[in-house]
């Protein structure tokens, strides 16, 4: 035991925390370390795990049986190890509402990894703890648990015995229309058949005496569910029984050999488990079909050039399906994508607007998201790559059957195909910029309900002035999402089952819902499109996940809506104390000469209000653009960077406004409100970030770790010179 203390001592003495690196200091190696503890800044304190990789708070302590703790620095994207006796585990489990691990319906432990919605959906709820306390979004008593409706009992589709199993029956019109509902529903996500073939030949597959089938079985019977599921009707009985029949066919005529055929199938199988909140099962058949694309060489371009014209382009098509279900489907569920694109998406041959896309989400998903860190390099490369897609993407539409103009059908029905490129494009900006809208509002909120609380420290750390612009961008992509879909709203001839589309819908309320803890509602009209995202999580109610969630960003907005409740009151607070300043104040007596203590004024002098905005502002201005023009602003600049400095800016700011309170002066001006239009949305002026300097991107790091499951940490990652994002309409 003595050997295991000295071992201890030796490996703390070691460590060096992040900030202490950064800083040039002497660090004891504790946790957390005492440099730190003296700046009051603790709860900051981090250290780099061996690797280089995420860093995480470092718990020496062992158990008492002597064993060693789990190691979370085997790998960045290894899930971190986590008990299932929780009383008796290792100090160094994390608790489990801050692991990447979820409770299934069985109990059993999912990992969902941090691009997934549930993971930020868990740091929204701790933000909301720490900073406003208990709520029901807080305490949400099913926040555990993964929404799966798996069927109860052994599954349907299997036989028992050597029975033959009997196909549902359709008429031609029911036929028709499921194939059309498939075409709605998966246009700009599949791309296995034409919508001639489908809507015009499959009468002619279903025949009980066809000789050539112009499709398989088993994909028309699984091409025809995916229509039945996610018809305005309620035909959840045919497509499950058609599924069933389907699936039997492809296991046991496509399951030992592999072929284009299993591989369609299988693709086939993964989208209507995803459509029937099954998502689970979904990507385990997921992976049966990519490895027989691997099988088969479909990942190689250079190999279906062998084959003839007609052959090559359906393997082209099968390859880019299960790309585009293996990429959303690993966004969805935060987990490494299966396959890797080895072709040059970006060639005017035959260009692809989907692949292309899909290419892109690659890299965020990769480089981001598995490497669980931003380099400036990272954010410089993709920010560009969108760019261009933005630019040059109505080229490749035809490629993938997208029809152009906003509406199909004879004009009553939105052009599905078109909607789901636009708003994949926007979950890639979002997923993009998401860190850095979090680590603002962390920032920001805390700041807030420290001020409120009476807190007259300023913080040791700030974000990146420019940083802005990159949190701005995913708020906007957001609100974006939810207009593109707002029109489904009363489309009741659209399909009900839209997986993709449900995933950027919570996660675009999400977005928003934290960019109102940023008090980013002057900029942005947030209010207005949360309840847009409600009103479409109910329209796809019959959705099991959109259910659970249509109720999740329920209380997500009444969490807001308190929220600006209480910054609002504060507000009028230090507004009522001006005016009866000023004109009197009726029914109240003070007790005596009892003095009137002014905390909310000087709550919100401390929370950065606009008695210290204006000076502070200019400061960074001057200091984006690289101005000289006096020396007065680099003072301002230096003063507003250092802890101490600002700190003591804050105090002089507040005890000047409180002693200037007079009426109509110019110094009582200071404490009021600047005017906010919730009604406006403004977007963020990209042409600014050409002017802003791109040579010392990181700061103090060339690279900044992704921390949003413990703990929403500084990142300093900024753009690069080259422009901002471009918006589809």
């Amino acid at each position: 035991m003595k050997s295991h203390h000295r071992l201890d001592q030796i490996a703390a003495r070691k460590r060096c925390s992040r900030a202490c690196k950064r800083r040039k200091e002497r660090c004891d190696g504790r946790q957390p370390c005492g440099r730190c503890t003296e700046r009051r800044v603790h709860n900051e304190c981090r250290y780099e795990t061996e690797h280089g990789g995420r860093a995480s708070k470092l718990h020496p302590a062992r158990q008492r049986g002597g064993s060693a703790s789990s190691s979370r620095g085997r790998a960045p994207v290894d899930p971190p190890p986590v008990a299932i006796d929780i009383a008796n585990s290792s100090p160094a489990a994390p608790p489990l509402d801050q692991s990447r691990l979820i409770l299934d319906k069985k109990g059993r432990f999912m990992y969902l990894g941090d691009s997934a919605n549930p993971s930020l959906l868990q740091s929204i709820r701790r933000l909301v703890a720490e900073t406003q306390g208990r709520s029901p979004f807080v305490d949400d008593p099913l926040r555990p648990a993964m929404v799966e409706a798996s069927p109860e009992g052994p599954p349907a589709w299997l036989e028992a015995g050597s029975d033959p199993k009997s196909p549902p029956a359709f008429t031609e019109h029911e036929a028709r229309h499921f194939a059309r509902q498939y075409y709605l529903c998966t246009n700009g996500i599949l791309d296995l058949f034409d919508k001639s073939v489908l809507v015009d030949q499959v009468p002619q597959a279903l025949a009980q005496d066809a000789v050539a089938l112009p499709l398989a079985k088993p994909l028309v019977y699984l091409a025809l569910a995916i229509g039945a599921q996610s018809s305005p009707k309620d035909l959840g009985e045919v497509a499950e029984s058609c599924f069933n029949y389907g699936r039997y066919l492809s296991a046991k005529y496509l399951m030992d050999d592999p072929s284009t055929l299993t591989v369609e199938a299988y693709i086939l199988v993964t989208m209507y488990l995803l459509a029937s909140s099954r998502r689970n099962a979904a990507f385990m058949h997921l992976g049966f079909a990519v490895r027989a694309a691997y099988a088969l060489g479909l990942h190689l371009k250079s190999v279906s050039m062998r084959f003839t014209t007609e052959e090559f382009k359906h393997r082209e098509r099968v390859w880019k399906s299960l790309r585009s279900m293996d990429i959303l489907s690993s966004a969805l569920l935060g987990r490494p994508p299966s396959t890797k694109e080895t072709r040059n998406t970006t060639s005017p041959e035959d260009y692809s607007a989907c692949n292309d896309l899909l290419s892109i989400m690659e890299d965020v998903l990769t480089d981001v998201y598995e490497q669980r860190q931003i380099a400036a390099v990272t954010l410089n490369r993709v920010a560009s790559r969108q760019r261009e897609w933005a630019a040059i993407f109505t080229r490749g539409l035809a490629a993938d059957n997208i029809e152009l103009g906003d509406q199909m059908e004879g004009g009553n029905v939105p052009n599905m195909g078109l909607t789901h490129l636009k708003i994949v494009f926007h979950w890639t900006v979002m997923l993009l910029t998401r860190p850095f809208l979090s680590e603002r509002v962390a920032w920001h909120a805390r700041q807030a309900a420290s001020g409120i609380q009476g807190a007259t420290a300023s913080p040791s750390w700030t974000p990146a002035e420019s940083s802005r612009v990159l949190a701005h961008a995913c708020v906007n992509s957001a609100i974006r999402t939810l207009a593109l879909l707002e029109p489904l709203i009363d489309a009741w001839d659209t399909p009900t089952r839209l997986p993709f589309c449900v995933s950027c819908v919570v996660h675009s309320a999400l977005v928003i819902g934290l960019a109102h803890f940023g008090d980013m509602h002057q900029i942005f009209p947030l209010d207005k499109f949360m309840y847009t995202a409600r009103s479409l999580l109910q329209r796809f109610s019959s959705d099991a996940i959109a259910f659970r969630n249509c109720t999740i960003i329920q209380l997500l907005h009444e969490a807001c809506q308190a929220y600006s409740e209480k910054r609002h009151a504060a507000s009028m607070d230090i507004e009522g104390q001006l005016i009866s300043n000023f004109f009197g104040q009726l029914h109240y007596t003070p007790r005596g000469n009892q003095q009137i203590p002014n905390t909310s004024l000087q709550a919100y002098q401390a929370t950065g209000g606009a008695g210290s905005a204006g000076a502070d502002n200019t400061s960074l201005i001057d200091k984006a653009f690289a101005s000289t023009d006096s020396a007065a602003a680099d003072t301002a600049w230096d003063g507003s960077v250092s802890p101490a400095a600002g700190e003591a800016a804050v105090k002089t700011t507040t005890s000047s406004a409180i002693r200037s309170v007079q009426p109509l002066s110019p110094s009582s001006t200071n404490a009021t409100m600047p005017k906010q239009d919730d009604d406006t949305c403004a977007t963020a002026d990209m042409e600014s970030i050409s002017i802003l300097d791109g040579s010392n991107i990181l700061g103090d790091s060339d690279i900044v770790n992704l921390e949003s499951q413990d703990d929403l940490i500084s990142l300093y990652a900024l753009i690069d010179t080259s422009g901002g994002y471009l918006g589809l309409e």
